[in-house]
């Protein structure tokens, strides 16, 4: 009986660990692309940009398609910037340097990563 009842026991707390920790939190969603069109497509919609973390090889051109609501997409740097854009309204920036580019939604984000914000990474030696 007292090892059914230990049983029992462990059963009850794996149990309860794995909920716990299925509803932990989750993780950005993120997305290396490699494309012989030289184009991928960011969305935007819900207050987020979809992925929020996309890698691409140089020479690719991002497109931004906003699917509802008044958004921006701001380069935390300053290297680029688009004009506000209503639902349907698009804008594309071409990478053609390594690096990491940190962007924002001037009306629902902020530099550094906070709020509606995402990054394009550019790899050199990644596939077009």
């Amino acid at each position: 009986m007292r090892k059914l009842s230990l049983i029992i026991s462990i059963a009850a707390i794996a149990s309860a660990v794995a909920i716990v920790s299925s509803a932990g939190p989750k993780t950005a969603a993120s997305r290396t692309v490699v494309t012989t069109e030289g184009k991928v497509t960011v969305k935007i919609s819900s207050f987020k940009f979809d992925p929020k973390v996309l890698t691409v090889a140089p020479g690719t051109t991002v497109e931004w398609v906003n699917e509802g609501g008044r958004h921006s997409v701001v380069a935390d740097d300053g290297s680029f910037k688009s004009e506000a854009l209503k639902q349907g309204d698009k804008f594309e920036h071409k990478f053609d340097k390594a690096g990491t580019f940190a962007y924002h939604c001037e009306f629902h984000g902020e530099k550094g990563g906070k709020d509606m914000a995402g990054k394009i990474v550019v790899k050199a030696g990644q596939k077009r």
